[in-house]
């Protein structure tokens, strides 16, 4: 094994260890690459470094030689709710989840290849003040992670078009915490902790790219949906309430009905298409504009269905309802070299939610949202090192219309979300 690729496996390795959740639409993390966050992640007809594998394999087809492009996006986000009934206000907790992105390609000429791990998909939050939290009985804790392994070929069909194919082989995990109150006396009863680790799934990914002259650049990229199959999930109920109490009594009557505390769980949960299309205009040699439109095929995200102990008429199984639809994401990147070897980047992203307001909740609370980035790239002798920022602002909603509350479930508190995150992205290219 070549030494740099064994050191690009390396740093995979150790990127997906620390590998977080994370504050997106839907959600979604469209940051693979700190170039391509500098940039809006308008990046499908540029595609020029590692992070290809994910915006565009085909693009691996027009850099020459190889290269390994190390990436850490770490996110910070933040939620708030305020109460509709009598203003009550959380947060969530301060955190930063850092996302990875590891690359190793290498051009052969006709033909060539790579491989990439990063994080598309994740959810981070946790709120604060649990034991009284308003929505503690939907969530107080919730985290998806999901790893991308994508290994994937390029053909240079002519000296202006070429077309890849790949797999994207996933892995996802999932903790889901809340709380069970006593029906009359309204104090916190059982604690709910829900984990498990999915199977392995394998499905398909494309890329186009065609480049007629020095200015004008084509791409398209395609990740297929995945389904994520949990077989052997976990789920530990425990009685909290105070001993001796009424509550306690009730929820050791309720633990002894359902079995005891600790139980199996089965569950699927349905990650969505991607397809972006891309143009990358040279308006003069030192300014590049690129615009993408993303569509997610959000439809495939009906419900998270939980099915214990293999039972399906088991008084605990529950079915979360999200009725997503699908969305656009609009993303338009500029570059400006600045001076030899020294680039400035900048990006703007509007990004339309796929959550129906019935699904408005602790669990997810989901809105359009507006990105601002922007970047420098500085290139020394064979390496590249990138330093990007991204303020992601979600627009305040409500769970309210019309004077009343649309929700789909009663444990969903009624008022207000607001959101906002910041991204930095750091990145390390190496070519020869």
């Amino acid at each position: 094994m070549r030494g740099p690729t064994r050191w690009t496996l390396l740093a995979a390795a150790v990127l997906v260890a620390f590998a977080g959740t994370a504050h997106a639409a839907g959600f979604n993390i469209y940051e693979a690459g700190a170039r391509a966050t500098a940039l809006g992640g308008a990046f499908t007809a540029t595609a020029d470094d590692g992070s290809a594998l994910f915006y565009n394999a085909s693009g691996m087809s027009f850099v020459e030689g190889h290269a390994v492009d190390i990436n850490l996006m770490p996110i910070s986000p933040g939620f708030k709710f305020a109460e509709a009934n009598d203003g009550q206000q959380n947060a969530t907790v301060n955190a930063s989840f850092p996302v990875p992105g590891a690359y190793y390609t290498s051009n052969h000429g006709t033909i060539a290849w790579g491989i990439g791990v990063y994080a598309p998909y994740g959810l981070g939050i946790e709120w604060e003040n649990r034991d009284t939290w308003v929505g503690r009985q939907a969530s107080y804790d919730v985290s998806i992670e999901t790893i991308y392994l994508t290994p994937a070929i390029s053909w240079r069909v002519s000296d202006s078009f070429a077309g890849a194919l790949g797999v994207d082989v996933v892995k996802q995990s999932l903790d889901l915490n809340k709380m069970t109150l006593h029906p009359a006396l309204g104090v916190n009863a059982l604690n709910t902790s829900i984990e498990g680790h999915s199977d392995i799934a394998v499905t398909p990914t494309a890329g186009l790219m065609f480049r007629p002259n020095p200015v004008l650049s084509l791409g398209l990229m395609y990740h297929h949906s995945v389904t994520m199959k949990y077989t052997d999930g976990d789920a530990h109920i425990t009685n909290i309430a105070t001993p001796g109490s009424d509550a306690y009594y009730w929820g050791a009557a309720l633990l002894a009905g359902l079995g005891g505390e600790n139980h199996k769980l089965a569950s699927e949960l349905n990650l969505p298409s991607i397809l972006s299309a891309g143009v990358s205009w040279q308006f003069i040699a030192k300014l590049r504009a690129e615009f993408n439109a993303v569509w997610f095929k959000w439809s495939e995200f009906q419900s998270l269905s939980m099915t214990f102990d293999n039972d399906p008429d088991s008084p605990l199984n529950q079915d979360i309802v999200f009725d997503y639809e699908d969305a656009w994401q609009f993303r338009l990147g500029l570059e400006w070299d600045i001076i030899e070897n020294l680039a400035a980047m900048g990006g703007f992203v509007y990004d339309t939610t796929p959550q129906p307001l019935g699904a408005v909740s602790p669990i997810l609370p989901d809105s359009d949202r507006q990105d601002y980035s922007i970047g420098l790239q500085y290139k020394i002798s064979q390496w590249e090192l990138t330093v990007s920022y991204m303020y992601v602002n979600a627009e305040k909603r409500t769970n309210i219309e019309n004077g009343q509350p649309v929700r789909f479930s009663e444990t969903y508190p009624v008022g207000q979300y607001s959101s906002n995150a910041n991204i930095v992205g750091l990145g390390a290219g190496y070519r020869w």
